[in-house]
């Protein structure tokens, strides 16, 4: 085989390779951040209800500190709000 051939089989293989390899980097610096925001839900709700911070006004915190919507933030701390 000259070095001139195109063996396109083992291209194809490089590539899938290449972005299986991507791809799991993605998924795994996702799941990372996912996880270090749950932490600090669960922190932060955990902190104020110790605290005696009512539920409405965690949520309003967590609201801010997200910038993510009323039902989000609700439903983020309900989950840890037992």
């Amino acid at each position: 085989m000259s070095i001139f051939e195109y063996n396109e089989e083992e291209e194809m293989r490089k590539i899938r390779a290449s972005e299986y390899k991507n791809g799991k980097e993605d998924g795994i610096a996702q799941g990372i951040k996912q996880g270090i925001e749950q932490g600090i839900v669960q922190g932060m709700v955990e902190t104020c209800k110790e605290l005696g911070v009512s539920f409405e006004q965690t949520v309003a915190r967590l609201k801010l500190r997200f910038d993510i919507s009323e039902q989000e933030t609700q439903e983020k701390a309900g989950h840890y709000w037992c």
